[in-house]
């Protein structure tokens, strides 16, 4: 099955609170990324305090949350680098699901110590593979509150901690997001009895069961390249990927793309729905690469036996 929102795990480790309920704008504003701003220079010390005690083992200096509005078009690789952070620290705490080109006028919060900020309502799947990390993960955590009653962020904050391998891997693009927001593995890839004629096959994806109408996203960033009705699959749709991959989606109610149209991860390509050969609502999904299907379990970090 799938995961879905989860329930926040008792924590073994005391977590010390950080209630900031200012609004956004009331954090400290970093003007500048130079030693002619004295909030730069503050964050600068504390960053430099952080690795020498990293280091040596003493105590880290406390958190901070400053913001910072982006003067010019910049890469999120580039600003992490200015500050001497980690992109995954500016990355969680600010909630992006991937590395975007970060447009003048676009206002991020920064910390003043590197390390993952992981959101106690996880949004999106990356968040979702964090969350469930984090209890494996070492370090001092602290449980902090971000922004306003109305617009309010709880996270773990661990210092010095980094995306694993498969985080960085879904972080690049590299790996498949879940093409629902939420529902649940009927059956999986491989062998079994068709639940239609009772015969012995293989099925070469995944079945999720979910209600009539929900919005199906594209897997990856993509290209559509076929659309259509069939006799077992109903109306179905072929995105094509990088990498000689393709992601197939049927059983669909109403199908919201065109063919060769360009497509982003997470864009609503579809609708679910009962068409075709089907048992009850749900999307029928495949992963084929270089044609062959694969077994979306191993790109998709949501999917479990």
């Amino acid at each position: 099955m799938t995961l879905g929102k989860p329930g926040r795990k008792p924590l073994l480790i005391l977590l010390f609170i950080i209630a900031a309920q200012a609004a956004f704008a009331d954090y400290p504003l970093l003007k500048q990324l130079n030693r002619d701003d004295y909030i730069y220079r503050q964050l600068e010390s504390d960053i430099r305090e952080y690795y020498q005690a990293s280091a040596k083992l003493e105590p880290l200096p406390s958190l901070q949350i400053f913001r910072y509005t982006v003067p010019e078009n910049i890469s999120l690789y580039a600003l992490a680098s200015s500050l001497n952070l980690y992109y995954e620290s500016i990355s969680t705490l600010n909630r992006l699901e991937k590395p975007l080109e970060l447009p003048a006028g676009t206002t991020l919060l920064v910390p003043n110590i590197p390390g993952l900020f992981i959101p106690l309502d996880p949004a999106n799947d990356l968040e979702l593979m964090l969350f469930f990390r984090e209890e494996e993960l070492e370090g001092e955590k602290q449980r902090i509150v971000l922004g306003s009653k109305g617009s309010r962020n709880e996270f773990i904050f661990i210092p010095g901690q980094r995306f694993s391998k498969l985080e960085l891997a879904f972080f690049l693009g590299i790996l498949f997001r879940f093409p629902l927001p939420k529902g649940m593995i009927t059956s999986l890839y491989g062998p079994r009895n068709s639940p239609v004629s009772g015969e012995h096959q293989f099925h070469g994806g995944i079945d999720i069961a979910a209600p009539m109408g929900t919005e199906v996203f594209a897997a990856r960033d993509g290209i559509v390249i076929e659309t259509g009705t069939h006799q077992v699959l109903g109306h179905y749709c072929i995105l094509r990927h990088q990498g000689g991959y393709e992601t197939v989606y049927a059983h669909l109610q109403s199908i919201a793309v065109e063919l060769n149209q360009i497509v982003s991860s997470g864009m609503i390509i579809a609708s679910l729905g009962n068409t075709g050969m089907s048992t009850g609502p749900h999307l029928h999904f495949e992963i084929r690469k270089n044609g062959a299907a694969v077994d979306p379990k191993t790109l998709l970090p949501r999917v479990k036996e």
